[in-house]
């Protein structure tokens, strides 16, 4: 089907899709968690601050609050439909922008990614490995920054707490992620700078010393330091059977825990946006 105004096909819904339309019908939530992995998250709360910021920065009036608004990405061409799967919601349009898209800044853009081996599991990586994870690096042209992360349990309290909101955002001192030493291993690896751990964390040590930790089967989040090239990379992933873009809001919810996915996005490459 068609949504009768960007031109975007909406039609089948995807089984995340259905899941989010499910929970909605059942008054539950979606969580983040409950999503496919690798995906490319919005984080709307983020997103509706930032474009207030712009707005009051140009001097113009705050814009309405919105839930699941369309997006456009103008320096790529990219428009993102939302799944309306709470019918009213899509009445904002609003554009992502590659200025809020880097580490260090309250970032509205995150790569969701499960572990697939922690330290725990043999690898030949090298001294420095900490994880394999299941983002291949060719979706974000091999540059993204682990950070605190939006559902990390393995944090103590005040930085659990820390990361609520904004905080999401802050780097994981002495990380990187890259590519396996393995030619034909297409998941990404996420290491210390350096071969010593110790020279590679920092005096804030507990914002990185959690990735000794990450296990099978947990996510972590990484921040792209190109916004928009991440995004077209996976609207090229995604499909309408298989969406890898959300949003994601904790409005309503406890401070620091999992936000909840408001809707799944569908894009397109627009030559006339």
């Amino acid at each position: 089907g068609n949504d009768g105004k960007s031109g975007v096909q909406v039609g089948m819904r995807s089984t995340a899709a259905l899941t989010l339309l499910s929970a909605h019908r059942a008054s539950s939530l979606a969580l983040l968690s409950d999503m496919p992995t690798p995906s490319f998250i919005l984080d709307m709360d983020a997103l509706q601050r930032a474009r207030a910021q712009q707005t009051e920065d140009s001097g113009g009036s705050s814009p309405s609050s919105f839930t699941s608004p369309t997006i456009r990405c103008e320096s790529k061409s990219i428009l993102l439909v939302p799944d309306d799967f709470d019918e009213g919601q899509v009445t904002t349009s609003a554009t992502f922008d590659y200025d809020y898209s880097h580490p260090g800044v309250v970032s509205v853009a995150y790569l969701h990614s499960t572990v697939v081996r922690g330290r725990d599991g043999s690898a030949d990586e090298g001294a420095s490995y900490l994880a394999e994870i299941d983002l291949s690096p060719s979706l974000c042209n091999g540059e993204a920054q682990l950070v605190l992360g939006l559902n990390n349990h393995h944090v103590g309290g005040y930085y659990w707490a820390r990361s609520a909101g904004g905080g999401a955002s802050m780097d994981a001192p002495g990380t990187l992620f890259g590519s396996s030493n393995d030619p034909t291993n297409q998941n990404g690896i996420v290491r210390w700078a350096k071969e010593n751990a110790w020279s590679s964390n920092s005096n804030d040590g507990k914002r990185s010393e959690w990735i000794n930790f990450v296990r099978r089967g947990d996510t972590v989040q990484l921040v792209p330091t190109d916004g928009p090239e991440t995004l077209l990379n996976f609207v090229r992933y995604s499909s309408q059977s298989n969406p890898r873009i959300f949003g994601i809001s904790s409005k309503g919810r406890p401070l620091g825990s999992e936000p909840a996915v408001v809707c799944a996005f569908f894009g397109s490459v627009i030559d006339s946006l």
